[in-house]
């Protein structure tokens, strides 16, 4: 039961209307914001929203949204989460842990896939220690190095 000090947040399958008002929680000054928002304005990939019952209607605070891929070693699908948000004043609050049930619940219980991958960043240590809390381990490390010097060939000239 809700506390005065603990919102009452629920989870669910987003509607389309849930659809265009997630868009907005969405950055699109990163390339994985970017790519969220061409999923979500193309209809793609499972979106699961997080709002706060408030007296004037419910307020989106969180998201996940994910796809369906296959997996280059086994061929099998996976889920794949492309995108976990929760609005800051909203954190710590539990809403990702919702967010996250529902999605393993889809994807490992009413699916039966055998595996969710996710990407983030080495040094989120907020996202490592939610994941990991959650049985989500190192599964590949990559590593990249970018050219220092001009684009091209023509632009050096």
């Amino acid at each position: 039961m809700a506390t005065s000090h603990e919102p009452a947040i629920s989870v669910r399958v987003a509607t389309d209307a849930d659809r265009i008002s997630a868009r907005e929680l969405i950055a699109p000054t990163s390339p994985r914001g970017r790519a969220s928002l061409v999923l979500l304005r193309a209809g793609q990939g499972l979106l699961w929203v997080a709002h706060e019952r408030q007296a004037e209607g419910e307020k989106l605070v969180g998201l996940l949204l994910a796809t369906v891929q296959i997996d280059p070693d086994s061929e099998e699908p996976v889920g794949y989460i492309q995108e976990l948000l929760v609005h800051p004043a909203y954190r710590r609050l539990g809403v990702a842990m919702h967010l996250l049930d529902a999605a393993e619940r889809f994807f490992l219980e009413e699916q039966r896939f055998s595996q969710i991958y996710l990407a983030t960043s080495p040094d989120n240590e907020a996202a490592l220690r939610l994941y990991r809390s959650r049985g989500y381990t190192a599964y590949q490390v990559r590593l990249a190095k970018r050219r220092t010097g001009p684009a091209s060939e023509a632009e050096s000239e």
